[in-house]
């Protein structure tokens, strides 16, 4: 049981919680395409084109083009951030949280420069007390940065929108009455 004076720590997760970025995302992987494989792909963008996703469309493709792909896919992701959408009111909490001198994070699997430039093109960055990238991870999951560090993970209260990773979070010791499943 959590101690009353125990300070809360409020984590967010960036992509589809904060900012919705699935057709950015997506545009950006069939630019990176057409650079590096010189071929078009159509994407009905229901979905979130992902690594993944890029491996079985191409299953014989090289590490070398793969990470050339990737690579090209972060480079792109700029040219389509007005294709994603902020999530006001989720920015409204966080802005009451941070003004309110709460501890608030920044916790996204996503990498360091993208996920700043989406944050810096909402003016959000200011908002947080720390930032964990997809570059902290040492192993596991994003969620093992909080244990790392040494957060007291029956303070934490997650904003997260993906049932697995809020199932990864509980794994790791954030109660789930703790974790805000947040719908864009």
């Amino acid at each position: 049981m959590r101690d009353s004076s125990t300070q809360l720590t409020f984590v967010f997760d960036l992509d589809n919680t904060l900012v919705e970025t699935d057709i950015a995302n997506s545009l950006a992987y069939i630019d990176a395409i057409a650079l590096v494989l010189g071929t078009t792909v159509s994407w009905d963008f229901s979905s979130r084109f992902t690594r993944e996703r890029l491996s079985s469309m191409f299953p014989g493709l090289s590490d070398e083009l793969y990470n050339r792909v990737i690579r090209a896919k972060n480079g792109c992701f700029q040219a389509h951030i007005a294709e994603t959408t902020l999530n006001m009111n989720l920015v409204r909490i966080l802005n009451c949280l941070h003004q309110n001198r709460n501890r608030t994070i920044l916790l996204t699997n996503s990498h360091r420069g993208r996920a700043l430039d989406i944050c810096n093109h909402y003016g959000i960055t200011q908002l947080f007390s720390e930032q964990y990238f997809a570059e902290d991870k040492e192993s596991g999951t994003k969620y093992d940065i909080l244990v790392r560090n040494g957060y007291d993970l029956d303070a934490v209260v997650l904003f997260e929108n993906e049932a697995d990773c809020a199932r990864q979070a509980v794994e790791r010791g954030i109660a789930e009455i703790n974790i805000i499943n947040v719908k864009f």
